[in-house]
């Protein structure tokens, strides 16, 4: 038995059904010796008074489980460097991100999802691509910008550049495993990386790297593996961070949108990308530019995905429910507190929005609640904020996995990598 974690309470995991608790559920321990501070074995009286008092606080749990209440009851629920490996099946042994229903709660695969040895794909849940832009738009364009940013310095990857509508220079990383042109078309990850970052955040913060050959999104050995574009963002005036993205205009005549779009189709116009399997990831307010780049263009993005993110500015405005997503976040953050990320939890709950979430404790295990406020200091909230979620990055390939777009197959590439660009050429 394995408590599981939910906004707003705990939910023990017996045996593939899901029961609500006022407290955490007792785990029941390895049966190998403990050991004491002086290093020898612990004396076996302690062990049985141990297990008496657990099985008394599963009894007493089990009496009381009709009548327990939590604080969300009420709430319905260039060179593309690659190592070609087999994937090495690492067992998903968090649950967070097993997709939840209309309702919120979790849906569970199999007797214990909990930990989940299945293959990477089983048959993913397509959706029809949303019409036109779904997300009102607001906001002005910031067009103010306090420099140019240069051409980041991405190792082993292929940098495109642009001249957005403002004739600013845009770039993009590509990161994509070696042999492109035998695996495509691949799935895409839109990678958005946090403020004061730029797309080298991709190898700096992540591991992300290392699954795009070996990583399977699609349940089909010919394509095995998946491509990432990181879009750099801008320098823009009235922030104090460097590279940001405009997620308080949220109209279609975003220019950050526009930059994402041209990379885009940049490579699936090769046959590269597999528009299926087009998915947005962002850190920090790079998940809001995910979320928000996911609504304005509901018709490309399958799902998305987002760590440290508050809800953003982009509202919901089409017909049925935003696409699917699944947030990943601390108990204690002071830049995207626990219980802000919860709201928005519960207001996509609203909109019958697919949600899957794990909240993180330090070391990326569950937590059962929000961190109190005068326990989350500024310092440690600030720290953990900081640090991507690395253990966790399987169950966010999963998540993908199990989503697609009910679009037409890409047609087999028939043209090679886009060529590379010249470091000292004028964008």
């Amino acid at each position: 038995m394995r408590p599981t974690s939910t906004p707003g309470g705990t939910r023990a995991t017996v045996g593939g059904a899901g029961r609500c608790a006022d407290r955490a559920a007792p785990v029941l321990r390895s049966s190998a010796p403990r050991r004491g501070a002086s290093g020898r074995p612990a004396r076996p009286g302690g062990r049985r008074i141990a297990i008496a008092l657990g099985l008394a606080a599963s009894l007493a749990g089990g009496a009381s489980g009709a009548a327990c209440h939590t604080p969300s009851s009420d709430v319905d629920g260039g060179d593309l460097l690659g190592v070609f490996e087999r994937d090495a099946g690492v067992d998903a042994s968090r649950d967070g991100g097993a997709p939840r229903d209309a309702g919120g709660k979790k849906r569970r695969k199999g007797a214990d999802a909990g930990v989940e040895a299945a293959p990477a794909v089983a048959a993913p849940t397509t959706r029809p691509p949303s019409e036109g832009v779904c997300a009102a738009e607001e906001g002005q364009p910031n067009r103010e910008l306090r420099r140019f940013l240069g051409r980041p310095a991405c190792r082993d990857a292929r940098v495109l550049e642009w001249r957005d509508a403002d004739g600013s220079p845009r770039y993009a990383c590509v990161i994509a495993p070696r042999g492109l042109e035998a695996r495509a078309p691949l799935p895409l990850v839109l990678f958005f990386h946090a403020p004061d970052d730029d797309p080298t955040s991709v190898d700096k913060k992540t591991s992300l790297r290392k699954l795009t050959a070996r990583f399977d999104l699609t349940g089909d050995p010919a394509h095995v593996g998946f491509i990432i574009l990181s879009t750099q963002g801008r320098a823009l005036k009235g922030g104090r961070y460097g590279s940001v993205f405009d997620t308080d205009f949220t109209g279609e005549a975003n220019v950050d949108v526009a930059a994402v779009d041209h990379f885009v189709e940049e490579l699936a116009s090769k046959g590269l990308v597999d528009r299926r399997r087009v998915f947005a990831l962002g850190n920090a307010e790079g998940g809001a530019m995910a979320a928000t780049y996911s609504m304005i263009r509901a018709d490309k993005v399958a799902a998305f995905a987002t760590f440290a993110t508050v809800a953003p500015r982009a509202a919901w405005s089409c017909g049925g429910p935003p696409p699917p997503a699944l947030m990943l976040y601390r108990a204690c953050d002071d830049a995207a507190p626990c219980d802000e990320v919860e709201r928005w939890l519960r207001a996509r709950d609203a909109l019958s929005a697919e949600t899957s979430w794990a909240r993180l404790g330090a070391a990326n295990e569950d937590e059962p609640s929000c961190t109190v406020r005068n326990r989350c200091t500024k310092a440690k909230g600030s720290m953990h904020h900081a640090r991507w979620p690395k253990p966790r990055e399987d169950q966010l390939l999963r998540f993908f996995a199990a989503h697609a777009l009910a679009v037409s197959a890409p047609p087999a590439p028939g043209a090679a990598v886009p060529p590379a660009t010249n470091p000292d050429d004028e964008p």
